[in-house]
Order: structure tokens, then sequence, then C-alpha cells
């Protein structure tokens, strides 16, 4: 499916043979004392897989959810636990955030593409929160419930207005680019571009 080959345009690549940190030591730089755990070879694996805008998957996988399950698997994370895989989708691990925007930063380099990771993540989660159906034990709490809604609606509008604007950044201005990019303008096909 997918081989190291595949990955060589990442910052570093996640299928080598080696642990991450022998084959690239800079990578110590973003990884502090007490994440030294035995899945943290994985969690980088997954991170450079999911986030690095010239990885493979970022460039032809849309959908972020599949993405990241296509990440989890070829970084080798334990895909039948599934208390510790949500920790990793939803990014709730003990330290899974921190360490992608160490990354984020330290490597990658682009406000703006930082943003777009970031923006379109909440413009998902919102939007399967907008699936779910209303319910409330009475009328107040399906009120509650309506108007809660309608915020997170209006909050996605506000997360399409600051994608367009987050790559009208890092387009650099360019109008021309932009306008043959937008047929379907993703964080994947803006890493294409790159």
């Amino acid at each position: 499916m997918y081989s190291e080959k595949n990955f060589n345009g990442c910052a570093f690549n996640p299928l080598t043979k080696e642990k991450m940190i022998v084959t690239y030591p800079r990578l110590s730089e973003i990884i502090l004392p007490e994440w030294q755990v035995p899945e943290l070879d994985a969690l980088l694996r997954y991170i450079i897989c999911v986030y690095d805008p010239k990885s493979i998957l970022v460039t032809t996988e849309r959908d972020l959810n599949y993405r990241k399950g296509l990440a989890a698997e070829l970084a080798g994370l334990d895909m039948n636990d599934d208390v510790f895989m949500t920790s990793i989708y939803t990014c709730t691990h003990d330290f899974l955030a921190e360490l992608i925007v160490r990354f984020l930063m330290r490597f990658v380099k682009s406000k703006e593409w930082a943003a777009i990771v970031i923006v379109e993540n909440c413009f998902w989660e919102s939007a399967k929160k907008l699936m779910e159906p209303i319910s409330g034990k009475n009328s107040k709490e399906e009120l509650e419930a309506v108007q809660k809604k309608s915020a997170i609606k209006d909050e996605l509008d506000k997360g399409i207005l600051r994608l367009e604007k987050y790559y009208k950044s890092f387009f650099g201005e360019d109008d021309d680019l932009q306008a043959r990019a937008k047929t379907r303008v993703t964080p994947e096909s803006i890493a294409k571009l790159k």
C-alpha cells in the first residue's frame, strides 16, 4: 500500500526501519524527558504521517479521520486498544497534542499550516456534534441543545472564513494560484502545491 519511499518528501520519513530518534536525532529537540514511553516511536511516526504537509497521506487522503486511521496502522500503534486509540484520534492522549504542536513549530515552521490543521480538526469535530440528535430530559434542556447547535453552526461558518484567510496567507496572496487550487481547497491539496 505505502512504502518508505512514498514518504521521502517528509521532514522525517515515518517508515524508516530503525527507531525514529536513532535515524533522526533532531526529533529529540521536541521531546520532553517524561515522554520517554514505549509508544513514543509510534506516536512520532503517526504525527508525521498525519501532520507533515508533504506526507503522502496528506496529499492523497482528504478525509482527516481516514488519514488518522491509516497513519495509526502505518505507525504501528495498538489498534486493538480502543481506549488508547480514542485518545490518539481525539488528541486527549497525555502529551500528543503538545508533541504535535512542537513538531509543527520546530520542523514544519508554518503558522498558516498549523492554523489550517487546527481549524480543520475543530471544523470536523463541530460537524460531528451537529450530526448528533438533539436530546434533553425536558423542553428547557432541548432548547439549550438547539441553542448550542446554533452556536456551533455559527462557528462552522467562522471556521470556513478562517480557513480561507489561512489559505490566502499560505498561498502568499497569489490570487491566480488560489483560483487554480480552489477546485477543492483542502490542506491536502495545498500540500501538493508546495
